[in-house]
């Protein structure tokens, strides 16, 4: 078994442990419950640039199996009564994608 079955096999349990209750609302379609990690006050540097000037941000990981595909623009979250959109993906390495929120 290779590291990226191990993490794959590893994920869904600490989703469940230490994240938040989340819902993950599509663009069409229901809702879909999921476990999220968000993080507050990230420094994000802007989009296509490399400067020294960074902005704060939220953002939200959730598990690809979960939500089953990377979110588009727009799309929502909603964490403890808040709703979360998304402005754009940081990360997808297969298994968990990390997007910032507004």
């Amino acid at each position: 078994m290779g590291l990226r079955a191990v993490f794959a096999a590893a994920l869904p349990g600490i989703f469940q442990a230490a994240g938040e209750e989340a819902s993950f609302a599509p663009a069409t379609g229901a809702a879909i419950p999921c476990m999220v990690f968000i993080d507050f006050n990230v420094q994000l540097q802007p989009a296509g640039l490399e400067t020294q000037i960074w902005q704060r941000g939220t953002t939200i990981e959730a598990l690809l199996t979960e939500i089953l595909r990377e979110p588009d623009r727009g799309e929502t979250f909603t964490v403890d009564g808040t709703t979360y959109t998304v402005q754009a993906i940081l990360e997808n390495d297969g298994l968990t994608v990390k997007a910032v929120v507004s």
